[in-house]
């Protein structure tokens, strides 16, 4: 029998409840379809934060170039960084640095075991015999603008100047150091634990005031780099001086940025990139055995970095000139076997101290360097009485060779270290 059509009321009834019916089972649909969007969104936050997390962490530890070389003496060491704080020992110097523009962490995985680096002979009196005949200068890179002048000897006996810079050794680090090439030569030399570099304590500005002998208003350079359109740095420099006077040049540094600090034609032969300590001394000893400039200036970066990690005065610094002691005394041995050290002028100084892990102030710690001068007519063991400027470090090269100090500098020599 068939069924009866639905009343108009059974039909309006069954409408209602149909619509009840995809109400309900759409709004179901919309809270699942929500939750599942909110869980992705909020995955994507944790990602993201992970990220930032990762980068901050990254940072942290980027101020550090990666050192894994071995000082003098050998000795064990606790390092700890943010990914693995576990003891290690460095490994002995036979790496070859990979140093980017953004130095990387300190390394904690070592790969062989601690021997000691090579050591150098006492450095040497004016008095003393030399080893042998300095051998002749090579070709320079760019030609002088003058004659070169090789056989340079002033009346004091001086024939070249080497410039020595630890990038950011405080002067009470150095005698907390384990530092045996650097106490003989303060033994043999004149010191000063109370230098000063410029207000601006930071590597460019502070290398610029010591290289041109004047205070950063007048050459110019007043930030870590230069910015886009920078002119460039104003001179002369202690290198374009010499250079102009026909004496040879030369320039081994391990922050690039310091070649900002070179006018043209000024340096003969320059080595100057982001590398370790053990890189700029092997390309020093390089130039060395090549033929001694009249003009030398050596930089040594690490010392610097290893603060920036672990903090100034810290057992890992002091560990990082313990080593650069070591390369040092590896220079003296080269300027020894080529019979340099009798009419060689050595200044070992600083760019800026530190505190915490990092320099920049206008404060003590920040400011106060180390200032040594050893060489012919220097008096041995004494402890200078003069103020000393960074600035001045120029102008005491220049006047060791006998070359014209410009009247718009605002370094003097350091006249007690001649007396």
């Amino acid at each position: 029998m068939p069924k009866s059509p639905l009343s108009s009321s059974e039909t309006k009834r069954l409408s209602i409840l149909a619509a009840i019916v995809i109400i309900v089972l759409g709004f179901a649909g919309f809270v699942s379809l929500s939750t599942f969007w909110n869980t992705t969104r909020n995955q994507e936050v944790e990602v993201s934060g992970e990220i930032t997390n990762y980068s901050g962490l990254s940072a942290q530890v980027a101020s550090a170039q990666e050192i894994t070389a071995t000082p003098t003496p050998a000795k064990s060491l606790l390092v700890q960084d943010a990914f693995t704080p576990t003891p290690f020992t460095l490994p002995e110097p036979t790496f070859t640095p990979e140093p980017t523009s953004t130095p990387t962490r300190v390394n904690n995985t070592p790969t062989s075991t601690l021997t000691p680096s090579p050591t150098a002979t006492s450095f040497l009196t004016a008095t003393d015999t030399p080893a042998s005949t300095p051998t002749p200068l090579s070709t320079a890179t760019n030609p002088p603008t003058a004659t070169l002048t090789p056989t340079l000897v002033t009346e004091s006996g001086i024939k070249h100047v080497v410039i020595i810079s630890i990038d950011g050794l405080r002067p009470d680090a150095l005698d907390l150091a384990n530092t045996p090439i650097l106490d003989n030569l303060r033994a043999k030399g004149a010191y000063s634990p109370k230098a000063q570099t410029i207000p601006n304590s930071v590597t460019l500005p502070s290398h610029a005031s010591m290289l041109t002998g004047m205070v950063e208003d007048k050459h110019g350079i007043h930030w870590g780099l230069p910015y886009i359109g920078w002119p460039g740095m104003n001179g002369p420099t202690v290198f374009s001086v010499a250079h102009d006077a026909g004496l040879s040049t030369a320039m081994a540094f391990g922050k690039e940025k310091l070649n900002y600090t070179i006018l043209p034609n000024s340096v003969d032969k320059c080595f100057g990139k982001d590398a370790h300590d053990s890189e700029v001394k092997d390309q020093a000893i390089e130039f060395i055995e090549e033929g001694l400039p009249n003009l030398f200036f050596i930089h040594f970066p690490d010392n610097d970095r290893v603060g920036h990690a672990y903090g100034w005065v810290s057992e890992n610094q002091l560990y990082a000139i313990n080593y650069v002691d070591g390369l040092i005394g590896e220079l003296l041995t080269a300027l020894d076997s080529g019979g340099y050290l009798n009419n060689t002028l050595l200044i070992v100084t600083a760019d800026h101290g530190g505190h915490g892990q990092g320099h920049g102030d206008d404060a003590p710690l920040d400011r106060t360097i180390p200032w040594l001068a050893v060489g012919p007519g220097v008096p041995q063991g004494v402890t200078l009485g003069s103020a000393i400027n960074t600035y001045d470090t120029a102008a005491t090269a220049a006047y060791a060779l006998e070359l014209p100090i410009p009247e718009k500098w605002d370094g003097k020599p350091i006249l007690e270290i001649f007396e």
